[in-house]
């Protein structure tokens, strides 16, 4: 993987623009559409496209992050749990998507969230998530 492909994963999920966490080796983000409320991406911060590739500080790191990014949403959205994907099939840098989950539908910035497939595996599908409510949860999980 090339510079520019690193350059063109990070701008296409926004992770420095939309960041709330990050060591040297991984960016913890709000992910540009909001499958269930307060959905991130953790990526790495190499052009790693494998977990043979990391290191043990960035192992550490990335299990360090994946704790907050859980931490963050139970204390601060009431989620249930986190799903945890890694998908890696159109964008092959190392990351992981992260989906808080809900049992019940919650309020968040004027708008009912809910988890339309509660309590089965989220369907990765397209949303539109208004900029707004990217930046106010970027503020609550900072």
């Amino acid at each position: 993987m090339s510079d520019n492909a690193l350059k063109v994963f990070q701008e296409k999920f926004r992770v420095h623009e939309l960041s709330i966490a990050e060591t040297p080796g991984w960016i913890l983000s709000v992910r540009p559409q909001q499958l269930t409320l307060g959905s991130m991406v953790l990526s790495v911060q190499t052009e790693a496209k494998s977990f043979a590739e990391l290191t043990a500080c960035q192992c550490q790191e990335m299990g360090q992050l994946l704790a907050h990014a859980e931490q963050l949403v139970k204390e601060r959205l009431d989620a249930v749990r986190i799903n945890v994907l890694c998908l890696m099939m159109q964008d092959p840098l190392l990351h992981f998507h992260v989906f808080p989950r809900y049992a019940e539908p919650l309020q968040f910035a004027g708008q009912v969230w809910q988890d339309e497939d509660w309590p089965g595996p989220p369907l990765i599908r397209p949303v539109v998530t208004d900029q707004a409510v990217l930046h106010e949860l970027q503020g609550i999980f900072k």
